[in-house]
């Protein structure tokens, strides 16, 4: 589960130091501290709201901070437990103080005004800050027919977990368009887009891209059918044509056609709707391959096609040259170059590969732990975005064992 806003108060605690998007915040004139009555961490508002990318506004007369950016903005009191966000009162976990001719406030103002994920790293003393481009945090939904089955305990899960997207298999056979327009609109209202996926090994044959076709203009005909908070708000592709024996006997025919069916599904996704994103599903060794005839990485070309990848990076441990990070970054690095979005995604289901490519057999608390070093390693790269768990029923599990 996601670490709690308040941290504890342990008497052994003697600094705090704070990280956004892993780098260390330098406090010239005064640091951040643990409100002893609270546990709430409380930081400098300037320096944290500036290194997000925000604006602030102090107010005198009225001992009043503003923190604003693009999406959101937020107006804190001096000595009040609650906080104006987008116009609407929210409980903040400690008041805003004034400390050394400072504005301190709790790390949760940040939170709530700026969008950003905060983590409590106990065992080194730190609070991990990440803003909000870099906190998506998704799943995946196979089984649409769970929508209508439990909707409302998916959606309870993922405002749990604090998700941001959800990459919902779409059937336009089942379940019924207003399962989809219903749960669609609830997610948004959450604050979580909706990403329609599908995809098979198998689409690589030509024989199969009337399918594709026929996919893409059904998701085209939801979204034109219903309201803006209904829609799908991107296409999300998980083609693993590596999976077809032919690739054990000739991986460069199996490279050529995966070529071909990601440039048809990029021409009919572009004319069908340019607002929708376009993402793909890669494995992490994929950078080792060349486009064919060339030496130029496939990887790279796909990103060139993608808004976004999602790069199964399937390990259960953040460090060492066989982690997640070391996995990822030939990829984030490219995507870096290429201005393009990556996020990284483990596995919670068991696995042929071995213990060490899956989450299966271990608690979420360990997921969680390597994950937060992950964010803090690969946000500094302006290419990340954020992490994916494959996937949702299997996650589930996790927790179901009491792990």
């Amino acid at each position: 589960m996601s670490v709690p806003m308040l941290i504890p108060v342990y008497s052994h605690i003697t600094q705090l130091d704070v990280e956004v998007n892993g780098e260390k915040m330098d406090f010239a004139d005064v640091q951040p501290y643990i409100d002893e009555q609270t546990g709430s961490a409380m930081v400098p508002a300037r320096e944290i709201a500036e290194k997000l990318g925000a604006e602030v506004q102090w107010d005198r007369l009225l001992e009043q901070v503003t923190l604003r950016n693009q999406y959101k903005s937020a107006v804190l009191t001096i000595g009040r437990n609650d906080a104006s966000v987008n116009g609407q009162m929210v409980d903040l976990d400690a008041p805003a103080v004034i400390k050394n001719d400072r504005t301190m406030v709790p790390l949760r103002a940040v939170s709530e005004s700026l969008g950003a994920d905060v983590d409590w790293m106990r065992e080194r003393n730190l609070v991990l800050v990440t803003s909000s481009d870099k906190a998506q945090r998704a799943t995946w939904i196979w089984d649409s027919k769970m929508i209508e089955t439990d909707g409302d305990g998916i959606l309870q899960f993922a405002a749990n977990q604090k998700l941001t997207a959800l990459y919902l298999r779409y059937e336009k056979t089942y379940p019924g368009q207003d399962v989809y327009r219903n749960f669609i609109r609830r997610a948004n209202d959450l604050g979580i887009k909706v990403e329609a996926l599908a995809g098979k090994s198998n689409w690589i044959y030509a024989d199969n891209h009337p399918y594709i076709r026929q996919w893409i203009a059904a998701v085209t005909q939801y979204n034109a059918s219903v309201d803006a908070q209904e829609r799908f708000q991107g296409y999300h592709f998980d083609i693993e044509p590596y999976t077809l024996d032919i690739w054990k006997t000739n991986q460069t025919w199996v490279l050529e056609r995966w070529m071909d069916t990601i440039r048809l599904i990029e021409r009919e996704v572009r004319s069908a709707d340019r607002s929708m994103t376009m993402a793909f599903d890669i494995p992490f060794w994929i950078n080792s391959y060349l486009v064919p005839g060339t030496s130029y990485s496939f990887s790279a070309w796909l990103l060139e096609k993608a808004d976004c990848v999602v790069i199964m990076a399937y390990r259960n441990n953040a460090l060492g040259g066989n982690g997640i990070i070391a996995k990822a970054k030939p990829i984030i690095l490219e995507a870096a170059t290429l201005k393009k979005q990556a996020v990284v995604a483990v596995d919670t289901l068991p696995s042929k590969e071995g213990d060490h490519t899956t989450f299966y057999a271990l608690n979420p608390m360990n997921m969680e732990a390597e994950l937060q070093v992950v964010k803090e390693k690969l946000s500094p790269y302006p290419s990340y975005s954020g992490i994916a768990i494959h996937d949702y029923v299997r996650w589930i599990e996790l927790f179901q064992k009491g792990g």
